[in-house]
């Protein structure tokens, strides 16, 4: 039985990989900052017929203290964590003209920081264990910036960084890192952000979809995930031409 533990878990991707974790047989626990949105999830999720075990915890994962209390009480109830998604994330969608500093660091502590500390405070167990796996969920804008989500870029670019480092580090180790660079998913934080009807939203996916594109790639030990097909041909297009890509990004973005 796999103890995993997913952050933003009460929406979105999060919930979509917490659903099908639960359905799998495993022991989850998903943490957010909205408890009511989190008991949510869990009713629903637990409605299922499943083996399984799910627990909310409401709390911030960049509070240290929040995260030490998680991972005491998974230990405490089913033993140590094998499989951290990183998935909590904020997105402000504002242009870079309009971002004040303070807004860079919140998205920093949120999309990074918030990944850095779970994963500090998991990984002794899974290297005691010399086994255990990692995903952090990162964006098709932690490998190509967009001036109109200037924060959320800067923080998933540090969390696409944080994840090659962290994988580098345990080359030789029986811990599997994973990043995830997802394009357009339908979810509560992004669809307000696309206008219905562009060539974006057509391009859309659902959490249920890039949830089992990210249990497939896991199962195949991939270093990174691109989702969808789209992702990484956009991304070599920005590597070999970036003043046409980003010409074109204004259009299509949105």
């Amino acid at each position: 039985m796999t103890i995993a533990w997913v952050t933003g878990g009460g929406t979105g991707i999060g919930r979509a990989l917490a659903r099908r974790l639960y359905r799998d047989g495993a022991s989850v626990v998903i943490t957010g900052r909205r408890k009511e949105v989190l008991e949510e999830a869990v009713a629903a999720i637990s409605a299922e017929p499943s083996s399984g075990h799910i627990l909310a915890i409401a709390g911030d994962a960049t509070d240290p203290a929040h995260v030490t209390d998680v991972v005491a009480q998974i230990a405490h109830r089913w033993g140590a964590v094998e499989l951290l998604i990183n998935n909590a994330g904020v997105n402000f969608n504002r242009r870079l003209s309009e971002t004040a500093v303070e807004e860079y660091q919140r998205s920093f502590e949120i999309n990074c920081l918030a990944a850095i500390q779970t994963t500090s405070v998991v990984l002794p167990g899974m290297m005691k264990a010399n086994a255990g796996a990692i995903v952090n969920i990162s964006s098709i804008y932690g490998k190509w910036a967009s001036a109109r989500s200037a924060s959320y870029s800067v923080g998933k670019f540090a969390l696409a960084g944080y994840t090659d480092a962290l994988r580098q580090s345990l080359i030789e180790t029986g811990v599997h890192v994973m990043g995830v660079y997802p394009g357009f998913i339908q979810t509560d934080m992004t669809l307000p952000f696309v206008q219905p009807g562009s060539l974006k939203s057509r391009f859309g996916k659902t959490p249920d979809q890039i949830a089992e594109a990210i249990f497939e790639a896991l199962h195949r030990k991939k270093a990174d995930l691109y989702f969808p097909w789209y992702v990484s041909w956009v991304l070599r297009l920005h590597r070999w031409m970036p003043k046409l890509s980003d010409r074109v990004a204004e259009r299509v973005k949105r």
